[in-house]
Parts: structure tokens; C-alpha cells; sequence
């Protein structure tokens, strides 16, 4: 793990939504049980599709199957996902899901918006499944934009993502926080030259935080803001950064010869 100096100067924060703001993972787990039990097969138990989440529905109806053992994959892996991707969205649309933000989520934006800082959401679920849980939470109010699996874009560990968003933003990936929690966030933080904080919450079973190239773990996403000195501070050039320029120029051409 990298060390991350307090009053980090940053322009813009990108978050994952899965296991960072949201704790959706009863939801996911109750709509993949029915699409498996409607299917003939094995129920997971609770809790265990916690450690599936991450790289959209395919990958985690993928990885459920593997865990039960299941044969016959391509056929029983379509039926399974078109099934979850059913249940899951009018599980996301209705009104007794169990779905929440994690303690301290909406004042922690509130805080980062109050610092001037941009905000951008960067997920690999997909549109049908965040618009809705957008609208519940109102979290379309906090962000500035959002990236998420129906992007024309690869997904996370994929740092294209991250990259669109700054792009979109207009701000440099070295001055843009990540924050995320898991190893597949990690990785796109990493591959995209920018600093990540990983909450230890989070649907990172697989991989200890600790392992994760951050350069911090928190335990509440409340902790960002004493870690956050607000927006980059840009150094206004005076005359005498102007002549230091000059005898540098000038040195640098005498080496040169």
C-alpha cells in the first residue's frame, strides 16, 4: 500500500457505486436465488453473492455458476443472466428493496460538493439498474457525471473508464481521486495514473484492501473529508519563477553541450 499525505490536492473525486455508496449486495443476492431457483438450480446462501459483485451481471452470473458447480454452461449461463437481470431490475424499480447508502455517504458528498470539487460515478453496472437506484437516492444531485456499463467503453480493471470521466470532467488524472473497494477498482485506478482510496466495507472478500494498490483504506467514507484539502491550490508564476526558469534553460543547454 502506497502512503497518502493528508490535504491531498485534488480537482475531481470518481466513486464506484457497488460496495462504496450503495450496499446493494441483498438485493443482487435475492434476484440472483430466484433466477437460479426458477432455473432448477442450487440456491447460493446468504451473503456469498457479496463476493461475486463486480464486472456487470454477465461476470457475476458467471461466477455464481462456477461456485455451484454448474455444467452445461453458455445455454444455462443466458437463461440464468436474462432471468437475474429481470428480477434484479424491478427489484431496483420497487419499493421494498433493501438496497441503502452506506453511513455517512450523502453528507460526505455534500461536503466534497461544498469544497468546489467536481464528482463522477464510475461503475460497471449497467444503465437499467443505476438509473433507478440514482432516482431513490437522489444521488443524480451530488454528480456532475456518471460512467457506467453501457458506456461504449471496456469496463473496470480497464482504465478507460476513469479516463472518459476525467476527460469529461476536463481534469488531469493525476489530480482525480478513485474511490473504490475492490481489487478491480484498484486496477483501473492504477493502469489510469490515478490516486485511490479503498473503503474496507466493501465487496472485496477475494483480496484483502489491504493487498490493494490505495493509497489508504477507511472504514467509513466519512473519513475522505479530513483526507481531502479541498481543490488544488495552482500556484500563481511570479518574476522571479520566470528568471528561475531561465537560469534552469540555461543550464540545462549547458550540460547539453
Amino acid at each position: 500500500m502506497q502512503v497518502m499525505p493528508r490535504n491531498l490536492p485534488i480537482d475531481a473525486v470518481l466513486f464506484d457505486l457497488d460496495g462504496t455508496l450503495l450496499h446493494t449486495s441483498p438485493d443482487i443476492g435475492n434476484a440472483l436465488n430466484r433466477a437460479l431457483a426458477e432455473n432448477g438450480l442450487p440456491l447460493l446462501a446468504p451473503g456469498v453473492a457479496q463476493t461475486l459483485i463486480g464486472g456487470g451481471s454477465e461476470i457475476l452470473v458467471d461466477r455464481a455458476l462456477t461456485l455451484l458447480g454448474v455444467e452445461s454452461r453458455p445455454a444455462t449461463l443466458d437463461l440464468v443472466l436474462r432471468r437475474y437481470e429481470s428480477c434484479y431490475h424491478q427489484i431496483c424499480r420497487g419499493e421494498d428493496q433493501l438496497t441503502q447508502p452506506y453511513p455517512g455517504a450523502e453528507a460526505t458528498l455534500d461536503s466534497l460538493r461544498g469544497m468546489g470539487l467536481k464528482l463522477g460515478l464510475v461503475t460497471n453496472k449497467e444503465t437499467r439498474f443505476v438509473d433507478p437506484l440514482m432516482w431513490r437516492f437522489g444521488l443524480q444531485a451530488w454528480f456532475d457525471m456518471v460512467v457506467d456499463g453501457n458506456a461504449r467503453l471496456p469496463r473496470k480493471p480497464d482504465p478507460e473508464p476513469l479516463l472518459h470521466a476525467c476527460e469529461a470532467l476536463g481534469v488531469d488524472p493525476a489530480h482525480t481521486l478513485f474511490v473504490g473497494d475492490s481489487v478491480t477498482d484498484a486496477l483501473a485506478a492504477q493502469a489510469a495514473g490515478m490516486p485511490m482510496v479503498c473503503v474496507s466495507y466493501g465487496y472485496s472478500s477475494d483480496h484483502p484492501v489491504t493487498e490493494l494498490p490505495c493509497m489508504r483504506v477507511i472504514d467509513s467514507i466519512g473519513e475522505l473529508t479530513e483526507l481531502i484539502g479541498g481543490p488544488r491550490k495552482w500556484h500563481r508564476p511570479t518574476r522571479g519563477d520566470h528568471a528561475a526558469a531561465g537560469m534552469d534553460m540555461q543550464m540545462h543547454s549547458h550540460l547539453a553541450n
